[in-house]
Order: structure tokens, then sequence, then C-alpha cells
């Protein structure tokens, strides 16, 4: 099988070195039973810090997006060099050099690639060109929602929905500013349905246990179905 787990960028903002050797642990559980892995990862706190002081300087959005995508870049770097031999140390800044860097049978670690285009939209991307079998979505949520969970109390969590489903959910919330993109962006999700890729949604915390889940057997997070 083939992987390609994205990272949320806040992942990397409570500064704890114990959650490079969460990304590590569940890497190597997956190598050592035989699957493939690609790696993405947003920018996090550091992107927000500077696309916000930048936004109020007045700064255009299409060079906020490139703070966005250098602050992405150094946490890819980051998890690229905690991993060792188990990866590439220099981070691809195109698909076409991830491309490349993928052909050789490591690990690939990258961040953002251009303007207007969020991280999510590169794992979308990064899983077409590998034919990656699942989109892993590691998040600080438990999954998706029916609602937003942090406004309504009576929001459900969706074990399987569709990305007809996850259009709905998300539409009201979307934004295409810099350093504002929900979990999947318009153009993430219409890369997911035109090469039929599954996405699993699940929360950070439970990176240890990716290969149990994945593998069906421990049921957590949200699988999203492209229509």
């Amino acid at each position: 099988m083939i992987v390609t787990l994205k990272i949320s960028g806040k992942f990397f903002d409570d500064e704890n070195p114990t959650n490079l050797e969460i990304i590590k642990k569940s890497v190597l559980s997956l190598l050592n039973s035989g699957h493939r892995v690609a790696i993405v990862t947003g920018g996090g706190g550091t992107a927000r810090k500077y696309i916000n002081l930048g936004r109020k300087a007045g700064i255009k959005e299409a060079h906020l997006d490139l703070l966005g995508i250098w602050a992405s870049r150094l946490n890819a770097y980051l998890v690229a060099f905690y991993l060792g031999d188990l990866a590439y140390s220099k981070v691809p800044e195109s698909l076409e050099e991830f491309i490349e860097k993928w052909g050789y049978g490591k690990v690939v670690v990258t961040g953002g690639f251009q303007p207007g285009q969020s991280t999510a939209t590169v794992a979308s991307l990064v899983s077409e060109a590998t034919n990656s079998d699942l989109l892993v979505l590691a998040t600080n949520v438990d999954g998706v929602y029916d609602k937003d969970p942090r406004k309504f109390s009576e929001a459900r969590l969706l074990s399987r929905l569709s990305t007809i489903e996850l259009k709905k959910i998300l539409e009201l919330t979307q934004s295409v500013n810099a350093g504002t993109y929900e979990l999947l962006d318009p153009l993430a999700i219409k890369i997911i349905e035109r090469s039929k890729i599954k996405v699993l949604v699940v929360n950070f915390k439970n990176l240890d246990k990716l290969l149990d889940i994945i593998t069906g057997n421990i049921s957590i997070g949200s699988l999203v179905l492209p229509v």
C-alpha cells in the first residue's frame, strides 16, 4: 500500500520533540509492513504569524502565500532531518521534483509548492502522482463532523462520508486567503474525486496507531470516499 500522510501545521505548534518521535514510529511501522510513505506538512503557527503580520502591513496575498509555503517547508525539513536515512534530506519545491525523488524509493517529505495552493492540495497532488491507496489527513480534530464541533455541542462525528457530503459541510467555512484553508479546499477535493483517492481524517494524537487504523484493527476517524 502507498500512503500519503498530510500532517497539519498545528502538529508542530507545541514544539514538543516527542511529536517527531511519534511520526518516526508511525512511518517505521508502515515501512516495516511493506508500505511506502509520502509526507506533506502544513505551516502551522509559524506560517500564521508571518501571514498575519504581513497582512497587517498590507502585503499582497500572493506574497503572503509564499510566507506560508516557506514555513511549511521548514516543518518538512524538520521531519525529513529527524527521519534521517529513511527520508531524503532535500525537500522538493515542486511536483516535478517530488516525482523525481519518489522514484528512488525513500520517504519523501514536502511542504507547499506554489501560491494559491494549500498543502491539502499538495497532499492530493502527491497522492495522485504516487498512486496512493490512501491519503491520511492528520489534524487536530477526531474526524469530520456534520457541523463545527467548536460551535455546536451536538455536532456528530461521521465515521464514513462522501466527498459530496464533505463539500456541503465545508462550503460555508471555506476561504481562499493565505493561512485560512480548511480541512480540504475545493481544488484538493476535485483532485481526490478525479483520481478516486480515499481519504482518512484522524487526530494527529492517534498517529502512533496509524498502521492499526489502516489495517482495520482499530476504527478511528472519518473515511471520506470519492464520488
